[in-house]
């Protein structure tokens, strides 16, 4: 007997479709999901979940560029849309040359020598090696990158400070030397005495990633 070619056809699309659908259900949550969710993670879903952004920062100028573009993205967002900052999650990247920053005045007095040849950002009123956590303050007029911008502000509308670990240790290695120290002891240290709303990341580029595996949009500062 004679078997019409489009009934042919017509099987061979089911049996397809049959095939596809049977690869669809055994494939595991891992193949569909995308990236896996990591435990240490979590602190990146604690912020508001109506807008995400982070803002990767690699040097002294590119943390107060970033800084200002945090508080312009607080700001109009209240403005523009009504949205309080406890419903957004801002996330800036301390890392590389902008890691010094994350250490409150206590560590600047200590280690401000050694932070500066990292930052070098100077005093802007006497151009001394700063005792002070520059962008903890405003800087009165002064050309510093943060202007208006404060560390203590974004942190009190909720911004939080993801700190490159690699970095700090790294910090710590360089004053233990000259110091005749432990660098684990001074990396210790420099982690009891991060500013308000920091995280210490196993790497700044790692809390990038993760970041932007969170929801988070990205925007980078330099």
């Amino acid at each position: 007997m004679k078997i019409a070619r489009r009934h042919v056809l017509g099987v061979g699309a089911v049996a397809g479709l049959t095939l596809m659908s049977a690869k669809i259900a055994a494939a595991t949550p891992e193949d569909s999901a995308g990236p896996t969710s990591e435990p240490q993670d979590g602190w990146l879903d604690e912020g508001g979940h109506r807008h995400r952004i982070v803002f990767d920062t690699i040097s002294a100028k590119g943390l107060g560029i970033g800084m200002n573009f945090a508080t312009n993205f607080f700001l109009a967002n209240q403005q523009g849309y009504g949205i309080a900052a406890g419903e957004l999650s801002v996330v800036i990247v301390m890392r590389h040359a902008s890691t010094a920053f994350a250490f409150n005045d206590a560590m600047w007095d200590k280690y401000g020598d050694y932070f500066v040849s990292h930052t070098e950002v100077f005093d802007p009123h006497t151009q001394a090696r700063p005792r002070i956590n520059l962008y903890r303050v405003q800087s009165n007029g002064a050309p510093l990158p943060n202007g208006k911008a404060t560390l203590v502000e974004l942190a009190q509308l909720g911004a939080r400070f993801a700190v490159c670990a690699m970095a700090a240790a790294n910090l710590a290695k360089s004053i233990a030397e000259d110091t005749q120290g432990k660098a684990d002891s001074v990396l210790n240290e420099l982690k009891a005495n991060l500013i308000p709303q920091s995280v210490m990341a196993p790497a700044g580029i790692v809390a990038v990633n993760r970041a932007q595996e969170h929801g988070y949009t990205f925007s980078y500062c330099g």
